[in-house]
């Protein structure tokens, strides 16, 4: 009979937590590259076993979330631990807030992805080819930085960017994490299966979910920020439907009506049907945009407020623009940023704004010829399976099951 002690399992892997120590530089560029080989950018597949690689990606994303932190705190922002009153070491969650929100007469509040550590936005663009600060909120707030709050203001808007991403306390790490960063946290050993999710140890009060989050953070706003503040909103993704869902309660929408400057919705996909708030759905069209994927050119109008059946958008409540980003909803405030922060500043400095009207002309049906298939790359175009049934299912080429493939050919 054999006998197996838990100190024979392998133990966890563990990599250095800065990028020097995982042999990355930022370079000029403000590139993440290998230090090795500086035409490399970060390689996630250094290992057959998911588990080191895993690892390795958590230890790389703390290392840029300590860059990222360290770079808005530059810009001006300070790290708030919510609940009010705690500290740093005990379970919280942190935001970035402007230092003087109380004198700020205008408040732009940012809302990312809640599967998003905070202030990323991409980590394609982070730690890939475009850089720190264009792939994460750092290039948000610089633009901000150069608005002026109101005709009467010239000062920048105050600036505070929530976390509906990290709501997860990891106790010895004294940090919290995103739903995907808990399961690499280390282990006992390279074989455990993980650790299970304890409220009581691994939740914040009234931070449990992103909706609850989202609704202390403007609890605690609305004690802080002028009677006369404005508020501009800036949501991504999932975000879209936690913040309209939030203003579609009567009472928060009594709370926040006249402050509400202008909103922006960023990838949204959530139809504006189930939106009962009268007032809200007014807001919405009148004074909010959506910009979504698109193969369009940056700022094409692509929908009014009760959406387009020719490009298949729904009833999204609000104008829709072309972020010209095809594919990733991450993408769309980068690819967008310009058009989208200048559209908040002109509805700051024009009374009474109202969105103007979107007429969509119809875009006639295109025949398909066979110059146009020729024209088609031939990623894109259909595999084209071929059996030949005539052959004697006894030759080499049927026994191993081989069959002819043919792209671009009908």
């Amino acid at each position: 009979m054999f006998r197996r002690h838990w100190s024979g399992l392998p133990k966890d892997v563990s990599f250095p937590s800065s990028l020097q120590g995982l042999g990355y530089f930022v370079n000029d560029d403000d590139e993440i590259r290998s230090i090795k080989n500086p035409d490399q950018y970060f390689k996630f597949f250094i290992n057959k076993n998911a588990r080191v690689n895993q690892r390795q990606r958590f230890e790389f994303d703390t290392a840029l979330e300590d860059i990222i932190h360290r770079r808005l705190i530059a810009e001006g922002l300070e790290k708030v631990a919510l609940p009010l009153g705690r500290t740093t070491l005990e379970n919280h969650i942190p935001v970035f807030a402007s230092p003087d929100l109380q004198a700020k007469s205008r408040l732009i509040v940012f809302l990312g992805e809640p599967i998003k550590a905070l202030g990323m936005l991409a980590g394609r663009v982070a730690n890939g080819p475009g850089g720190i600060n264009k792939g994460t909120v750092i290039s948000v707030v610089k633009e901000l930085q150069k608005q002026v709050s109101s005709v009467e203001d010239p000062s920048p808007p105050g600036i505070l960017i929530t976390n509906p991403g990290q709501l997860y306390w990891w106790p010895e790490g004294h940090r919290n994490l995103t739903a995907i960063d808990c399961s690499a946290i280390p282990l006992p050993s390279l074989v455990h299966f993980g650790r299970q999710y304890n409220p009581q140890v691994n939740s914040v009060t009234a931070h449990e979910t992103a909706e609850k989050h989202i609704e202390y953070t403007f609890t605690m706003l609305s004690g802080m920020i002028r009677d006369c503040a404005k508020v501009d909103l800036i949501a991504i993704g999932q975000s879209c439907e936690l913040i309209t869902n939030f203003l579609d309660n009567e009472e928060n929408w009594h709370n926040w009506k006249t402050h509400l400057n202008a909103m922006l919705l960023m990838g949204t996909v959530y139809p504006a049907d189930d939106i009962t708030n009268l007032g809200l759905r007014n807001f919405m069209a009148k004074r909010t945009r959506a910009y979504i994927t698109s193969n369009e050119p940056l700022d094409t109008p692509l929908a009014p407020p009760s959406g387009n059946e020719n490009e298949q958008i729904a009833n999204l409540g609000c104008p829709c623009y072309s972020s010209s980003e095809p594919f990733y909803v991450e993408m769309v405030l980068i690819r967008a940023l310009q058009p989208a922060l200048k559209y908040l500043e002109a509805v700051a400095l024009t009374p009474g704004y109202e969105n103007d009207d979107i007429t969509i002309a119809e875009k006639p049906e295109k025949d398909l010829t066979d110059m146009d298939w020729e024209t088609i790359p031939d990623t894109e175009k259909p595999a084209i399976l071929i059996v030949d049934h005539t052959r004697n299912p006894s030759s080499e080429d049927e026994k191993q099951g081989r069959i002819s493939r043919d792209r671009g050919s009908l």
